[in-house]
């Protein structure tokens, strides 16, 4: 784990760099601007972070404002977590499961990665008593083509694939909002040690497009996901505050259940 975290910050020191350029001309397009009486994470996304020209076919999910426990969840996507297809962070052994549905443009995704979870990390994966996934749930096309990545250099290990997630999320500002955001999908590849090659055959695979929109619409069909983050927390989704103190007691009473 200290190997990941020192990997994680080098690579955002060098992509603040390496970033710089294009930073220049994305700038801080109006939708960055926060507004306090949004409705829903997700559609406050649709607002901030859909790329010109994104396609019709990302169509928002029912939206809603997260409001205490969304209750239980008894899907297979759930249940039977890990799928083959997940990438996991956190020991086998842990009695308590985390997923999270998060698309790579959401900008409330982006705080959770960024302020909430890396006290779970330290607090709840670290010591072994909780496992967390993060699966994707692209909302708009920048979302779709930094999902093919993730996949992409998952599949060397899921280290890699949170590394590469936790600086997209670190970076959104510099990439997710710009019409040109697959330059700065290929900056930040380059940075983690993706040549122009690999990222190329990455987000340019029809078959790994076709395996992310495959699990999107899974998740939809199956658990109607609402927004992002959409996070379960065990067998239930948690739909409150998503301060680290608020969610801790959700994963403490969770793990209490577990106990009994």
């Amino acid at each position: 784990m200290r190997k990941t975290v020192v990997v994680t910050l080098a690579l955002a020191l060098t992509l603040g760099v390496a970033c710089s350029a294009f930073a220049e001309n994305v700038g801080t397009p109006a939708a960055e601007k926060t507004n306090n009486n949004a409705t829903s994470p997700a559609a406050s996304e649709s607002t901030k972070a859909t790329p010109t020209g994104a396609p019709s076919k990302f169509t928002e999910p029912n939206l809603k404002l997260p409001k205490d426990s969304g209750g239980k969840v008894s899907s297979f996507l759930i249940k039977d977590a890990p799928l083959p297809s997940d990438f996991v962070m956190g020991k086998p052994t842990a009695p308590l499961t985390i997923v999270e549905y998060a698309s790579m443009s959401c900008p409330h995704c982006a705080h959770f990665s960024t302020t909430t979870l890396p006290e779970i990390e330290k607090v709840y994966i670290e010591t072994g008593r909780v496992r967390y996934i993060l699966r994707q749930f692209p909302l708009n096309e920048a979302a779709l083509k930094a999902a093919m990545l993730l996949d992409c250099v998952g599949e060397s290990s899921s280290d890699k694939y949170y590394v590469f997630a936790k600086v997209l999320f670190d970076a959104q500002s510099k990439w997710a909002f710009d019409s040109n955001f697959m330059a700065g999908l290929e900056t930040i590849a380059s940075v983690g040690g993706v040549s122009k090659e690999q990222f190329q055959n990455c987000v340019a695979s029809t078959d790994r497009e076709m395996k992310v929109l495959k699990n999107k619409k899974q998740a939809s069909d199956e658990l109607h996901v609402p927004h992002t983050p959409y996070i379960i927390v065990g067998d239930e989704a948690y739909e409150g505050d998503r301060s680290f103190e608020n969610i801790a007691k959700f994963i403490d009473k969770k793990l209490d259940e577990g106990r009994h």
